[in-house]
């Protein structure tokens, strides 16, 4: 048998089990494919999986010079940036901005293309997930209003002033990686397992990969390498929502990966591979104590532990405005520490605190919660209609009562430490929108949560 029939079976093999493998065919490089390129959108990075290098370098303690080396590239002491965070107590909850951008060796400017707020609390080992859009409108002082992507052109500090304006929300770390990074170390743990929701198959997003052979993923679980992780989570090109649909494929990368790495007992010499190339494509502000303080806290997280959301707007070109309400509700839930999965139901309009009229009764017969519950929810914007106490002091449980306004209650459910929804159906006498019944659980939780403010 002849020998160049032999490779084309070899390549016929090759390609029959490709996606296990993570090849495919390659593509060739047509004009039109070329031209396609050429108007293709810069390609886009997955943020979280920075979460995953600070454990990267927090775990090879052993390789303590290696680290030494590493850390000395990694660690951004850019006075701008010293000035717009904010410090936090050793073993506190903070505030983390992930960062993606296709930079190369030499570039000084470029767009953020991945932006995502995690807030993380190691005691707890658990971590919430905000995507922001990429188009999203903020303004950044002394620049303007503009798109939230652009406003790293003037270095990471002036993303963390463009995220802190939008939500509100202290800053104490940022970190940020590009492509090449991403692509290797996903490589170097040797790949991801993820149940895949979708047939993938965008060619603009596998233009990382040797002609394009990444371009194509099929449903199903199944292991992804560098290539096509990037893939995944670059695709947008097949949805209607395209920038949205793929932020929540992201959100599911990171789910994925973080379960990996929780129950991965891989050989411990591959820390050293991880931490270089962690260093050559990775800049943060987080010094090299606070990465290995946090990894170890964080050992063991699941995937049940991370809440994910992304801030809704409306495109009216060249923005997207963001909801305000709906980013008032996310903002809310991270203080509360709460959960995004009691979201407001689609289809229905979110609402604003000041919208919201609350009754508040002291139904625990405990002297001053129901004012401390009045100043926490005046606190957050509410409209504080009355407060008073209850005709029974028999509640053991705080209740969050309403008639028709359920989006609103939730929005005062989110605000405080304790509660469940409960609708009136008559059975409760309040004219405001929604009524407030503090109960006997109400003590022992606020004393767990921060000050009104804080």
């Amino acid at each position: 048998m002849p020998e160049d029939h032999n490779t084309r079976e070899s390549l016929g093999r090759l390609k029959r089990t490709s996606r296990k493998r993570g090849f495919v065919e390659e593509t060739p490089r047509l004009r039109a494919h070329r031209e396609r390129r050429k108007r293709a959108i810069k390609n886009v990075l997955i943020a979280t999986l920075l979460v995953a290098m600070i454990a990267v370098v927090g775990y090879a303690t052993y390789a303590y010079v290696t680290i030494e080396q590493a850390s000395n590239q990694m660690v951004d002491r850019d006075p701008k940036v010293v000035k717009v965070v904010e410090k936090v107590k050793p073993h506190a909850p903070f505030n983390l901005l992930l960062l993606g951008a296709d930079y190369r060796p030499g570039d000084t400017k470029y767009r953020a293309d991945t932006v995502i707020l995690a807030h993380v609390d190691p005691s707890k080992k658990k971590v919430w997930l905000v995507s922001i859009p990429r188009d999203t409108k903020v303004t950044v002082p002394g620049r303007g209003t503009m798109k939230i992507n652009a406003a790293n052109y003037t270095g990471p500090s002036g993303m963390i002033e463009a995220v802190k304006g939008l939500t509100g929300l202290p800053i104490n770390y940022y970190m940020e990686i590009n492509f090449r990074g991403f692509q290797r170390i996903v490589d170097d743990i040797g790949g991801v397992w993820i149940d895949v929701p979708y047939t993938i198959d965008d060619w603009a997003a596998a233009g990382h990969s040797p002609g394009h052979r990444a371009k194509h993923i099929d449903k199903g679980y199944q292991k992804l390498d560098g290539e096509h992780a990037l893939t995944f989570v670059r695709a947008r090109h097949q949805f209607v929502d395209q920038d949205f649909s793929r932020m929540k494929d992201q959100q599911l990368f990171f789910k994925a990966l973080a379960k990996q790495l929780a129950e991965s007992k891989n050989n411990i010499f591959m820390w050293p591979t991880l931490i270089r190339h962690a260093a050559v494509y990775t800049h943060s502000n987080m010094p090299l104590g606070q990465m290995k303080e946090f990894a170890d806290a964080m050992r063991g997280v699941s995937d049940r532990s991370i809440q994910t959301t992304t801030l809704k707007g409306e495109w009216k070109t060249p923005f997207i405005y963001t909801d305000e309400a709906w980013r008032d509700y996310v903002v809310n839930v991270i203080k509360r520490q709460g959960s995004f999965e009691t979201s407001i139901p689609a289809g229905q309009v979110a609402q604003k605190p000041s919208d919201v009229s609350i009754t508040i009764r002291n139904g625990a017969g405990i002297g001053g919660v129901a004012k401390e519950a009045s100043d926490k929810l005046r606190a957050g914007g509410f409209n504080i209609h009355d407060v008073g106490n209850a005709n029974q002091f028999v509640y053991d449980q705080t209740l969050v009562i309403y008639k028709d306004n359920v989006n609103g209650a939730q929005l005062v459910l989110n605000q405080l430490p304790v509660g469940r929804l409960v609708q009136s159906r008559g059975m409760y006498a309040f004219s405001s929108d929604v009524l407030v019944m503090v109960g006997k659980d109400w003590r022992i939780a606020a004393k767990n949560l921060p000050q009104a403010g804080q």
